[in-house]
């Protein structure tokens, strides 16, 4: 009987305290790298997430940015010598356009300005701004209206344009007679100088691979353009 209960007393002894540290410093670390992992975790899903939100938002404004480009419209105003002249101005850093197709003010006209603005950490970002002819079209080249509406496209570094088309209307006209010459990307276009629109827009920036934006001509406002011309001439 008394070798019975010593074997008893034997089985329900407890954990010395050794024993019970270890265990804790075991379950701690457990812990801590359980929380370190999720720590990391998080913080990628976060960075991961933001990525993703900032692609989706410049695809959205890109998408906005090529109906606006789509709707250029062939739109002729006076020069400083009150010579018909096509409005479109652009070089690798501004664009300036008439769009029948504008962003905000839908169902109207509107100039529009695409612009690369520097911040003050080195990034860049690409403006864009309207200004809607619900008061007055445009007439001149020299009287352009303030901007209405503006929003940030997207932000990246080494934003720019370049234009596919003719530099001046002697190459087109050249061209045409049967010269070995052809449209070429430029970093400057202007309609002044070309008798008529780029063919395409390149926008750029980063590493990214370009994004060519087709433009339509009209060329019944080519043969006007023309016609006025020689008729002043």
């Amino acid at each position: 009987m008394g070798y019975t209960v010593n074997r008893l007393n034997a089985h329900t002894k407890g954990f010395t305290l050794i024993e019970i540290l270890i265990a804790m410093l075991l379950l701690s670390m457990v812990m801590f790298i359980g929380s370190l992992s999720f720590s990391t975790f998080s913080q990628q899903w976060q960075k991961d997430m933001g990525t993703f939100t900032e692609e989706v938002a410049n695809a959205k404004n890109l998408v906005l940015l090529q109906k606006a480009i789509n709707g250029i419209a062939n739109y002729i105003v006076k020069d400083t010598d009150d010579d018909p002249a096509y409005f479109f101005k652009g070089n690798d850093k501004y664009l300036v356009f008439i769009t029948n197709k504008p962003v905000f003010s839908v169902g109207q006209q509107a100039l529009v300005r695409l612009s690369v603005a520097v911040n003050q950490d080195g990034s860049q970002q690409l403006v864009y701004e309207e200004s809607p002819f619900d008061r007055n079209p445009l007439l001149r080249i020299d009287e352009l209206p303030q901007s209405r509406f503006m929003q940030v496209l997207l932000t990246d570094e080494q934003i720019r344009f370049n234009y596919y088309g003719w530099q001046d209307q002697q190459q087109r006209s050249a061209y045409y007679e049967g010269e070995p010459t052809s449209p070429k990307w430029i970093s400057e276009y202007f309609g002044e100088n070309s008798g008529m629109l780029p063919y395409a827009i390149n926008i750029t920036w980063g590493n990214n691979e370009p994004i060519i934006f087709p433009v339509p001509n009209d060329n019944a406002y080519q043969i006007m353009y023309t016609s006025e011309k020689s008729t002043d001439a």
